[in-house]
């Protein structure tokens, strides 16, 4: 498989597996290069599909125990959707700045959005209570308002 990430996103990787008393195996660098390779919102069978296409052999169990652990130390976001279903997304925090999602109540799309205020306004909000954000989940929900748009309600 094409290594799509700089390699220091690999080291950053084997250090997290190995934190876990993982090693940081083929299988488990594999995940993580398809993991990172796209910028969809996929779900655990969606994101097993996709590595048995690429003739990548990884068991559910190993997908399940890796993503887990990418998912603690913030590799990965896991998005739950109002529906209880779980979406993941890679968190290159060095790439990618920090951005919210708004769903598609209509289709399920999922929007991301990149606002600087917002990050503003929680760190006004946390300072005025005398706290400290360590924690950030932010996820609207919404309906199409033009009719003619390919995911709004018919």
């Amino acid at each position: 498989m094409e290594n799509l990430i700089p390699c220091r996103f690999h080291v950053e990787v084997e250090e997290v597996l190995k934190s876990e008393g993982l090693r940081a195996t083929k299988q488990r660098l594999e995940i993580w290069d398809e993991l990172s390779s796209s910028d969809k919102h996929r779900d655990i069978e969606t994101i097993l599909l996709d590595l048995q296409n690429k003739k990548i052999n990884v068991s559910r169990a190993t997908l399940y125990r890796t993503i887990d652990v990418f998912v603690k130390h913030s590799l990965l976001k896991k998005i739950t959707l109002d529906s209880g279903k779980f979406l993941y997304e890679h968190n290159k925090k060095t790439i990618t700045p920090k951005h919210d999602h708004i769903v598609c109540e209509d289709c399920g799309e999922i929007f991301e959005f990149y606002d600087n205020s917002i990050s503003s306004i929680e760190k006004k909000i946390a300072d005025d209570l005398n706290l400290k954000v360590t924690k950030r989940v932010h996820q609207l929900s919404g309906s199409c308002k033009d009719d003619k748009c390919s995911h709004a309600k018919n």
